[in-house]
């Protein structure tokens, strides 16, 4: 009787395993080109606003904004590839004002900056938001244009990402005006900002114990009124988003 023995079958050796490990290091390879690609493909829309942030930033050294040339340029250039962080709660009135800034650059388009927002700045009291009245109101009329409430409504956004206090300031240029609803530029300047803050109240659920509307008039312009273009930058409202409780006014 012939016995027959279990033979072990030898392993076979997988000479393909590389195959593995090298498709994994192919796919990593093209996900990493196609990143690199991304963020170098030209945005038309991106680079303007891009622009129009490094424009800004340099203009706020005349504002008494930013001093330093680099952090501005760092910071515009940080929001590229950077999201966008919460308001901060500890910091001065610049850490605020570069959040503002980098917020409304984030939700509005181009022309929407351009049109509405004259100014974003900070000094020690907090960040103020200068908007272009002729924007926003007819002349001499404190009724909000339709066309405007979609810029507004990008401010109030900011507004939402903290619980500061919010005054509302109402600017003139000199022009008399005189009439039945506002006999004198501090009722006009007065019922724009109020408008302003009646909107986010009602319309955005923003708690009413945070606003102040006041009215300045024309008792405080931005430059002097000897020309149209003057009195059209004079003409605005202010959002200042108080960050120093101790150096506020009111």
């Amino acid at each position: 009787m012939q016995i027959r023995r279990n033979r072990k079958h030898e392993e076979h050796e997988n000479h393909e395993r590389w195959l593995v490990s090298y498709a994994d290091f192919i796919t990593l390879l093209f996900a990493f080109f196609v990143v690199m690609y991304a963020t170098s493909n030209s945005n038309s829309e991106k680079q303007k606003d891009f622009e129009d942030s490094i424009k800004l930033n340099f203009h706020l050294m005349g504002k008494g904004g930013s001093d330093e040339n680099s952090d501005s340029i760092e910071n515009s250039l940080a929001e590229l590839v950077m999201p966008l962080g919460s308001f901060p709660k500890k910091g001065g009135s610049r850490e605020a004002a570069d959040y503002v800034e980098r917020s409304l650059d984030k939700s509005m388009t181009g022309e929407q900056k351009k049109s509405a927002i004259q100014d974003i700045y900070h000094d020690a009291v907090g960040v103020r938001v200068a908007l272009t009245a002729s924007t926003f109101f007819q002349p001499g009329s404190a009724k909000l244009k339709m066309s405007a409430l979609p810029s507004l409504d990008k401010v109030a956004e900011v507004l939402k990402s903290n619980d500061k206090r919010v005054i509302i300031e109402g600017h003139t240029d000199d022009t008399p005006i005189e009439d039945s609803q506002f006999p004198s530029n501090w009722e006009l300047a007065g019922g724009r900002a109020s408008a302003v803050v009646r909107y986010f109240v009602k319309y955005h659920k923003l708690d009413p114990k945070r606003f102040v509307s006041i009215s300045y008039g024309d008792q405080k312009p931005m430059v002097p009124n000897d020309t149209e273009e003057h009195k059209a930058m004079n003409r605005r409202i202010e959002i200042l988003i108080v960050t120093d409780d101790k150096k506020a006014e009111i």
